[in-house]
This record gives structure tokens, sequence and C-alpha cells, in this order.
């Protein structure tokens, strides 16, 4: 009978499915088929298989030619000879199956004088069949006297690709995910090179069902060259996510400046079902991105009256001009990442004031129209280095400076080395005076 059985297990995989039957098959003490009711065939058996498919070049050199699941129920497996170990694991990493196998380079035939023989083929495609199970994920094939593995199959794109051609079995999940918004809270107005600055991104998701469902939310992080931005991709567990349902997830990014201009960084979400019988009917909403351009400004040191020790300011006093000075600087100095020339400065685009007032695109204006070049004092307002510093005059109106205020910074544009016109930002003590 092994011949008859091997027939059947090659037979092509339209041929897989097996009906269940129903009724009764023999009466109790009876041996006349005559008598006996005709076995009653379930045409609407829910059942399905794991059919998977395996091409044998040599027991070592084994193959995957399909995968797939298949309407029918999976025979049973007892008596097989202990040649090939099938094992099924779920998600967990849990033996949810196993049985032994046939191997399919072995046939059973006849020889010359009508005995029953054993052959072996030097190559041959088995195909093992197992009952459908929502949590499979990997089947493994074990080459039993040799004691090693010979194929280990994943799963989960044969029942993917099922349930998307049949959302209406119960097995399936079906729920229309969406990214509604990806959004930056905070994006900065201005940064400085070397100075990191924090922007908080906000992800809003949702479903449309019908059912619930897991979900892993997925949020990337790029910059263009110039600055750099971590983490880069961040993922998430949404466990059941119900129809209507909203979530936001605030995530904090931390933004770096490595090179002078305006450069972007892009921020994304992507949501996906976590479980291979899970579908999502319309992918096109399951992500989202925006993108921020940040000014990257040069930063520099400036002196605010300089000779002056402590550097007061009286914004009281009627036509009082705050004399400031913007220090020539090599790379290092003050802390400073890049060397910078003062003399470079546009005076018209300088505006003072505190910092808020500044980042915000106000500020007072160099009150003469133009910058004055000359060697002004050091922070320590003794010393004289011998470069040329700009000095710049600002009325105090306007720069929003009030009592208690201790520092005041100065924005505005400059032309580089190469002919481009780059922002620098810097800020310097101040004490206000009546």
């Amino acid at each position: 009978m092994r011949s008859k059985r091997l027939a059947w297990w090659l037979l092509p995989a339209a041929t897989a499915t097996v009906l269940a039957v129903t009724g009764p098959v023999q009466s109790a003490g009876s041996n006349d088929p005559t008598v006996e009711p005709v076995p009653v065939l379930d045409f609407d058996d829910a059942s399905k298989s794991v059919v998977v498919r395996l091409r044998f070049d040599s027991r070592e050199q084994v193959s995957v030619v399909s995968s797939e699941i298949v309407p029918g129920r999976a025979r049973g497996r007892a008596g097989e000879p202990p040649l090939l170990g099938v094992q099924l694991l779920d998600r967990g990493g849990a033996t949810a199956e196993q049985f032994n196998a046939w191997h399919p380079m072995w046939v059973m035939s006849y020889d010359a004088a009508g005995h029953e023989t054993k052959m072996h083929q030097p190559g041959a495609t088995g195909r093992f069949i197992a009952p459908f199970q929502r949590d499979l994920t990997t089947m493994k094939v074990t080459d039993i006297p040799r004691a090693a593995e010979v194929a280990s199959v994943d799963l989960t794109p044969a029942i993917a690709a099922y349930c998307q051609g049949h959302h209406d079995d119960p097995d399936c999940i079906v729920a229309d995910l969406d990214v509604a918004a990806v959004a930056a809270l905070d994006a900065p107005a201005l940064m400085t090179l070397g100075t990191p600055a924090v922007v908080n991104v906000r992800t809003t998701v949702t479903s449309h069902g019908p059912d619930t469902v897991d979900a892993r939310l997925t949020r990337t992080a790029t910059a263009s060259a110039g600055a750099t931005v971590t983490p880069t991709e961040t993922v998430s567990d949404e466990a059941a996510l119900a129809q209507d349902e909203v979530r936001q997830r605030d995530l904090a990014h931390t933004v770096t400046c490595v090179e002078p201009g305006a450069h972007t960084v892009t921020f994304g979400a992507a949501l996906a079902t976590t479980h291979a019988a899970d579908v999502d009917p319309d992918p096109s909403n399951n992500t989202r991105q925006t993108t921020i351009t940040i000014d990257c400004a040069v930063p520099v040191t400036i002196n605010v009256k300089p000779g002056g020790d402590p550097n007061s300011v009286n914004t009281k006093a009627s036509g009082n001009n705050i004399p400031l000075a913007v220090l020539t600087t090599s790379a290092g100095e003050y802390g400073n990442p890049l060397a910078f020339d003062a003399r470079t400065i546009d005076p018209l685009s300088a505006r003072l004031g505190i910092k808020s007032v500044v980042l915000t695109g106000g500020g007072s204006s160099e009150s003469h129209g133009r910058g004055h070049p000359e060697d002004s004092y050091e922070l320590d307002e003794r010393t004289r280095d011998r470069d040329t510093d700009m000095v710049l005059h600002f009325v105090p109106a306007g720069t929003g400076l009030a009592m208690g205020h201790t520092e005041v910074c100065l924005k505005g544009t400059f032309t580089s080395a190469g002919g481009q016109t780059l922002r620098f930002f810097g800020c310097g003590p101040v004490r206000i005076v009546k």
C-alpha cells in the first residue's frame, strides 16, 4: 500500500483538497456494504492547509519551490516513518505542530519478480502539508537519520497572500491603518553650529477598521548634508488599535548643525500590521512625513560696550546708542568652531535684542546704517589683538531690553569666503541701568 500512498503524496497541488466526510460510515455489526448509507461529503468545510513544496537535489541540498495556503483538510500523519521530521513554529517560537514525513527521494516500486522494493532517486520534489493555524510563522524540515535541518521555510508571505485574497475568512483580520499626521511641534527658528537643539515630533495614528488590530509604528528622521539628527529610527508597538481610535505619539529628536547654511530634516512615520494574517486593504495612507528647514548660523563673539566693565546699558537715556563689537576670531577662540572675519558682516542686516525678539525676526537695526571696522577691545576689556573687528551701534528701542535682563543677542548675515550669504548669531552679557 505504500506505493498508493506515495502516489497521493506527489499529486499536483490542485488536487490537494481533502473534503470532510460526515454521517455514519459503517453500522455497528454490519459487514455488508450494500446496506450501508452513502457517505456525505461536506463541501462547506472551512479547513485550510499549509502546503510547502521542497526540491531535494540531494539529502543536503534542499531548496524551497513554493509555499501557499489552500482550502482543504490536511490528512493524518499516523504511521509515517522517521525519515523527515516536520516542525511548525508559531509567532512565539513554540512548536505548533510536528510530524514525520516520507522522504521524496525514496520511492516504492516493483522488481521483475513483482516484489515491492524501495528505490532511491537522485533528485525529487516533495510536498509537505499541515493544518493551517493563524499564528504559524516557520516550517522546519529535519533529516532525522542525519539529525540535520535541511530546510527552514518562512510561512508568513503565504499567509499574508492568502488573507489579501480572502478578507472574509474568519482567520484574517481586516483594518485600514492610517498615519493621520506627522508634525514638528517646536522647530527652532535659528540654530548655531555645534549647539544641539531638540525638536519634538508628534505622530497621530488611527484605524478605520472594521477589526481591532495589532500594529507597529516605525518613525524615521533624516537630515540633509550639513546637519545630523538622532534617533534616525524608532519602532514601537500599537497593540489593539480599535476602529476610529486616535493615538498620538511624541518623540524628541536631537538636531545638530555641522555646516552653516539652510538644511532640511525630514520626519516620517509608517504604520503596518504585525501579524501575517492581518490585512490592511488600503496601504496608501500608511505613511506620512514632514520636512522642516533649519537655518544654521555661524556662532560669533560679541562685546557689548567695548572697554566697559561691566557692560552697562541705559535703555532710558534719550538718543543713547548701544555700541557693540563683533570680534574677528580664529577657529577655537572663545569656543567658536569656525574662524570668523567680522569685516564680512553686512551691517544693514544686523539686528540686536533679547533672544526671543531676535529669533522671531525683531530687534534694533544699526543706527548709522554702516559698520565701523576697527581693532576693538577683547572680552577682558583691556586687550586689543591687532585684528580688525566690526563695531556697530543700536538704539535701545526695539531690543526688548528691560531691567533684569542680563543678555543681549545679535543676528545678521555675512559673506563667506566662497561668496555665500550666511547667517551669524551671538549673545553677550549686559547690565541694564536706569
